[in-house]
C-alpha cells in the first residue's frame, strides 16, 4: 500500500485506541497526518511519538459534534500539508443504559459524537475533494453493533447503523467523482474503549467472557487488526471498492 506515501490523510479520534495506531502506521508509510481528538493531551501524544521516528503528524483538538471545530480541522491539514487524499472517522463514544434508562442528553451526545461528527467530516471531505477535483477515499469505522442488536447500547447500535447507512450514501452520490466511501465494522477491539464498557458492567469478568465466546476465533481484536482493513481500503488498491462494509470482526456476525 505505498500508494499512501505523501498523502493528506485526517484522522478522528486519533487520540488513543484505534484512532492512534491508525495514525501510527499512516505515519509509518509515509502519509501526512493530521490527527484529530477532543482531548488535545492525548493527541499530542500521539503526534510527538509519530515525530519522533520521522513521522509527519499534526495533531488538533477538536470536538467532531462543533461544525467550526471541524472546519479548523480540515483547514490546517491543507495549510499545512495540500490537498486532501483521505479521511479516518474514529472519534466515538459509548454509553451502556437500556433504553428506558436512557436520558436524551446521553443519547444526543452518543449520536452527536458517532454520527452527527462523522456528517460533518464527510461533508467536508467530499467538499474538498470535489474542489480539487482529484477524488478521495473516506474509511468510516462502523460497528457489529450497525448490523446486529447489542445489550444495553441502544444509542450506539443507532449511531453506527446510521454511519453505515451515511457511508453507502455517500457512495452512491460521489463515485462518479473519484470519491470512494466505505466501513470498516470492528468486533471488540482489546484496549481502553472495551476496558471502559466492562468496568461499568455489575461482574465485568462474566460480561468479558461473554463477549469473548461471541467471538468464534476466540480472542479480541488487536487494534493493528482493525487497522490493516482502514489502510487497504484507503489505498488505491482498493480502487474498484466503494459502499463496502468490511466486518473485521472476528466471525461474531457469521454466527
Amino acid at each position: 500500500m505505498n500508494s499512501l506515501t505523501g498523502k493528506v490523510i485526517v484522522v478522528t479520534g486519533g487520540g488513543r485506541g484505534l484512532g492512534a495506531a491508525t495514525v501510527r502506521r499512516l505515519a509509518e508509510m509515509g502519509a501526512r497526518v493530521v490527527a484529530g481528538d477532543v482531548r488535545k493531551d492525548w493527541v499530542d501524544a500521539v503526534s510527538d511519538r509519530a515525530r519522533a521516528s520521522g513521522g509527519q503528524v499534526t495533531g488538533v483538538g477538536v470536538d467532531v459534534t462543533d461544525e467550526a471545530g471541524v472546519a479548523a480541522l480540515f483547514d490546517i491539514a491543507i495549510e499545512r500539508y495540500g490537498d486532501l487524499y483521505g479521511l479516518v472517522n474514529a472519534a466515538a463514544v459509548l454509553t451502556a443504559r437500556r433504553l428506558e434508562d436512557l436520558e436524551l442528553a446521553e443519547w444526543d451526545r452518543v449520536l452527536g459524537v458517532n454520527a452527527t461528527g462523522v456528517f460533518l467530516c464527510c461533508r467536508r471531505a467530499v467538499r474538498e475533494f470535489r474542489r480539487q477535483g482529484s477524488g478521495g477515499a473516506i474509511v468510516n469505522i462502523g460497528s457489529i453493533s450497525a448490523i446486529v442488536g447489542l445489550p444495553e447500547q441502544p444509542a450506539y447500535c443507532a449511531s453506527k447503523g446510521a454511519v453505515l447507512q451515511l457511508s453507502r450514501q455517500i457512495a452512491t452520490d460521489y463515485a462518479s467523482y473519484g470519491i470512494r466511501c466505505n466501513v470498516v465494522g470492528p468486533g471488540s477491539i482489546a484496549g481502553e474503549f472495551l476496558d471502559g464498557y466492562l468496568g461499568g458492567q455489575p461482574d465485568p469478568a462474566a460480561a468479558k467472557n461473554a463477549i469473548l465466546s461471541a467471538h468464534p476465533v476466540g480472542r479480541f481484536a488487536s487494534a493493528d487488526d482493525i487497522v490493516a482493513p482502514v489502510l487497504f481500503l484507503l489505498s488505491e488498491e482498493a480502487g474498484f471498492i466503494t459502499g463496502a462494509n468490511l466486518q473485521a470482526d472476528g466471525g461474531y456476525t457469521a454466527i
